[in-house]
Protein backbone atom coordinates (compact mmCIF):
# COMPACT_ATOMS: atom_id res chain seq x y z
CA UNK A 1 0.00 0.00 0.00
CA UNK A 2 1.07 3.65 -0.53
CA UNK A 3 2.53 6.12 1.96
CA UNK A 4 0.76 9.12 2.32
CA UNK A 5 2.06 12.33 4.53
CA UNK A 6 0.50 15.37 5.84
CA UNK A 7 2.20 18.43 6.06
CA UNK A 8 0.46 20.04 8.24
CA UNK A 9 1.60 24.14 8.14
CA UNK A 10 0.53 27.02 10.67
CA UNK A 11 0.61 30.30 8.49
CA UNK A 12 2.83 32.80 8.95
CA UNK A 13 3.65 36.12 11.58
CA UNK A 14 0.70 38.53 10.97
CA UNK A 15 -0.31 41.46 12.69
CA UNK A 16 -3.72 41.30 14.51
CA UNK A 17 -6.20 43.87 13.93
CA UNK A 18 -9.41 44.16 15.59
CA UNK A 19 -11.39 46.79 13.05
CA UNK A 20 -10.64 43.77 10.36
CA UNK A 21 -11.72 40.48 9.99
CA UNK A 22 -9.21 37.89 10.80
CA UNK A 23 -9.54 36.05 7.72
CA UNK A 24 -8.66 39.24 6.04
CA UNK A 25 -5.16 39.73 8.07
CA UNK A 26 -2.24 39.72 5.53
CA UNK A 27 0.78 38.49 6.51
CA UNK A 28 3.93 40.87 7.95
CA UNK A 29 6.81 40.96 5.22
CA UNK A 30 8.25 39.47 8.05
CA UNK A 31 5.93 36.58 7.90
CA UNK A 32 6.16 36.42 3.79
CA UNK A 33 9.93 35.88 4.45
CA UNK A 34 9.45 33.28 6.97
CA UNK A 35 6.75 30.83 5.66
CA UNK A 36 9.37 31.40 2.35
CA UNK A 37 12.11 30.07 4.02
CA UNK A 38 10.48 27.63 5.94
CA UNK A 39 9.51 26.12 2.68
CA UNK A 40 13.17 26.22 1.83
CA UNK A 41 14.49 24.72 5.03
CA UNK A 42 12.34 21.52 4.34
CA UNK A 43 13.60 18.45 3.79
CA UNK A 44 12.95 16.27 0.97
CA UNK A 45 9.14 14.95 0.98
CA UNK A 46 7.60 11.80 -0.21
CA UNK A 47 6.21 12.59 -3.78
CA UNK A 48 3.82 13.14 -5.48
CA UNK A 49 3.11 16.62 -3.81
CA UNK A 50 0.37 18.77 -3.66
CA UNK A 51 -0.79 21.82 -1.50
CA UNK A 52 -4.28 22.86 0.07
CA UNK A 53 -4.65 26.10 1.49
CA UNK A 54 -7.28 27.18 3.80
CA UNK A 55 -9.25 30.57 2.36
CA UNK A 56 -7.98 33.02 5.16
CA UNK A 57 -5.79 35.34 3.90
CA UNK A 58 -2.44 34.92 6.28
CA UNK A 59 -2.84 30.91 4.93
CA UNK A 60 -3.12 31.31 1.25
CA UNK A 61 -0.01 34.04 1.52
CA UNK A 62 1.82 31.85 3.21
CA UNK A 63 0.95 28.87 1.32
CA UNK A 64 2.25 31.27 -2.11
CA UNK A 65 5.17 31.53 -0.58
CA UNK A 66 5.85 27.94 0.05
CA UNK A 67 4.41 26.54 -3.17
CA UNK A 68 7.16 29.53 -4.94
CA UNK A 69 9.78 28.06 -2.73
CA UNK A 70 8.69 24.10 -3.39
CA UNK A 71 8.41 25.03 -7.14
CA UNK A 72 4.58 23.91 -6.89
CA UNK A 73 1.84 25.01 -8.65
CA UNK A 74 -0.69 26.74 -7.02
CA UNK A 75 -2.79 25.37 -3.82
CA UNK A 76 -6.12 24.30 -3.69
CA UNK A 77 -8.24 26.74 -1.63
CA UNK A 78 -10.62 24.47 1.07
CA UNK A 79 -12.94 26.68 3.21
CA UNK A 80 -13.19 23.80 5.34
CA UNK A 81 -9.33 24.05 7.03
CA UNK A 82 -10.15 28.07 8.60
CA UNK A 83 -9.54 28.69 12.22
CA UNK A 84 -11.77 28.37 14.65
CA UNK A 85 -14.68 30.99 14.86
CA UNK A 86 -14.28 33.37 17.27
CA UNK A 87 -14.95 36.72 18.62
CA UNK A 88 -11.77 39.20 18.76
CA UNK A 89 -10.35 38.36 22.62
CA UNK A 90 -9.28 41.52 24.41
CA UNK A 91 -6.96 40.30 27.08
CA UNK A 92 -5.35 37.48 27.49
CA UNK A 93 -6.26 35.82 24.79
CA UNK A 94 -3.88 32.84 24.85
CA UNK A 95 -5.59 31.66 27.89
CA UNK A 96 -8.53 31.92 26.64
CA UNK A 97 -7.42 30.21 23.61
CA UNK A 98 -5.62 27.17 26.40
CA UNK A 99 -9.70 27.05 27.95
CA UNK A 100 -10.96 26.65 24.55
CA UNK A 101 -8.74 23.70 23.37
CA UNK A 102 -9.17 21.92 26.99
CA UNK A 103 -13.32 22.06 26.91
CA UNK A 104 -14.10 22.39 23.61
CA UNK A 105 -16.46 25.22 24.09
CA UNK A 106 -16.74 28.95 24.85
CA UNK A 107 -18.88 31.63 24.38
CA UNK A 108 -19.18 33.03 20.91
CA UNK A 109 -16.86 30.32 19.61
CA UNK A 110 -17.40 27.42 17.44
CA UNK A 111 -17.83 24.32 18.45
CA UNK A 112 -14.51 22.15 19.19
CA UNK A 113 -17.05 19.12 17.22
CA UNK A 114 -17.98 21.15 14.67
CA UNK A 115 -14.12 22.01 14.01
CA UNK A 116 -13.26 18.39 14.12
CA UNK A 117 -15.80 17.78 11.70
CA UNK A 118 -15.12 20.57 9.11
CA UNK A 119 -11.35 20.05 9.03
CA UNK A 120 -11.38 16.18 8.94
CA UNK A 121 -13.66 16.59 5.93
CA UNK A 122 -11.48 19.38 4.27
CA UNK A 123 -8.53 16.77 4.84
CA UNK A 124 -10.60 13.76 3.32
CA UNK A 125 -11.55 15.38 0.14
CA UNK A 126 -8.03 16.95 -0.52
CA UNK A 127 -5.58 14.26 1.09
CA UNK A 128 -3.81 12.13 -1.68
CA UNK A 129 -3.66 8.76 -1.15
CA UNK A 130 -0.02 9.08 -1.96
CA UNK A 131 3.05 11.43 -1.45
CA UNK A 132 2.71 14.37 0.55
CA UNK A 133 -0.33 16.35 0.94
CA UNK A 134 0.19 19.91 2.47
CA UNK A 135 -2.20 21.81 4.62
CA UNK A 136 -1.84 25.45 5.21
CA UNK A 137 -4.02 26.48 7.95
CA UNK A 138 -4.08 27.68 11.64
CA UNK A 139 -3.31 26.85 15.14
CA UNK A 140 -6.53 25.58 16.96
CA UNK A 141 -7.56 24.14 14.01
CA UNK A 142 -4.28 22.27 14.01
CA UNK A 143 -4.32 21.40 17.31
CA UNK A 144 -7.68 19.78 17.41
CA UNK A 145 -6.99 17.88 14.44
CA UNK A 146 -3.79 16.76 15.42
CA UNK A 147 -5.68 16.12 19.32
CA UNK A 148 -7.78 13.40 17.97
CA UNK A 149 -5.59 12.27 15.28
CA UNK A 150 -2.30 11.43 17.85
CA UNK A 151 -3.10 8.85 20.72
CA UNK A 152 -2.29 10.84 23.67
CA UNK A 153 -1.27 13.92 22.16
CA UNK A 154 -1.94 16.96 24.34
CA UNK A 155 -3.89 19.47 21.94
CA UNK A 156 -3.04 22.84 24.74
CA UNK A 157 0.59 21.76 24.91
CA UNK A 158 0.72 21.49 21.34
CA UNK A 159 -0.38 24.43 20.31
CA UNK A 160 1.35 26.23 22.87
CA UNK A 161 4.78 25.20 21.37
CA UNK A 162 3.28 25.61 17.75
CA UNK A 163 5.59 28.83 16.15
CA UNK A 164 4.74 31.03 13.39
CA UNK A 165 4.97 29.52 10.82
CA UNK A 166 5.43 25.78 11.80
CA UNK A 167 5.19 22.33 9.83
CA UNK A 168 4.74 19.34 11.10
CA UNK A 169 4.42 15.61 9.45
CA UNK A 170 2.11 13.47 9.88
CA UNK A 171 2.59 9.58 8.77
CA UNK A 172 1.18 6.40 9.74
CA UNK A 173 -1.12 6.12 12.85
CA UNK A 174 0.08 8.02 15.64
CA UNK A 175 3.44 9.56 14.25
CA UNK A 176 4.18 13.19 13.37
CA UNK A 177 7.19 15.50 13.85
CA UNK A 178 7.98 19.01 13.71
CA UNK A 179 10.37 19.83 10.48
CA UNK A 180 11.87 23.03 8.78
CA UNK A 181 12.54 25.79 10.41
Amino acid sequence: MPERHLLWIRHARVSPDPSTPAGDWPLTPEGREAAARLGRSLPPLPGPLSAVTSDERKATETAEALSAALALGPADISAGLREVERPWTDGDYRAAARAYLRTGTAPGWEPRDDVLERISTALAEHWRPEGTTIAVGHGLAMSIWAGDAVSGLDAVEFWNGLTFPDAWLFGGVDTFQRIGR
